[in-house]
């Protein structure tokens, strides 16, 4: 399984899926073909066969297509067969509650472990 590098642009955020299991998607998202630009990243948790990933979430903006895509991918690591575990790092703007909230939903439909970071977007 190769890495997955895909480089931010100022619609998509910058992805690094790493052989050694740690992944992060990072930026913002809202991307004019939300299934084209998820699809890559779909097929590559669909056929890891890492046992644990550490998912590094940090998406300043998502439109609502994007975090139908998180969601799923969040999902389809959860019924991947080989993971036996996921850490995921939620990262949320100190002012948006609905990205926290998201986070939190994510976490009680998946049982994976979050861990939760506020920041300032002065802090980016």
């Amino acid at each position: 399984m190769a890495p997955l590098i895909i480089e931010e642009t100022g619609y998509t955020p910058k992805v690094q899926f790493l052989t050694d299991g740690n992944l992060s998607i990072i930026g913002k998202s809202l991307p004019e073909d939300t299934a084209k630009f998820y699809e890559p990243l779909l097929n590559w948790i669909t056929d890891c066969t890492i046992n644990e990933l550490t998912l590094t979430i940090r998406l300043d903006y998502m439109n609502s297509s994007s975090a139908h895509y998180i969601s799923k991918l969040l999902m389809s690591a959860k019924d991947n067969f080989y993971l036996k575990g996921c850490n995921v790092e939620w990262y949320y703007e100190s002012d948006d509650e609905d990205s926290l909230d998201f986070g939190k939903e994510m976490e009680y439909l998946t049982d994976f472990k979050f861990k939760f970071y506020r920041y300032a977007e002065a802090e980016i």
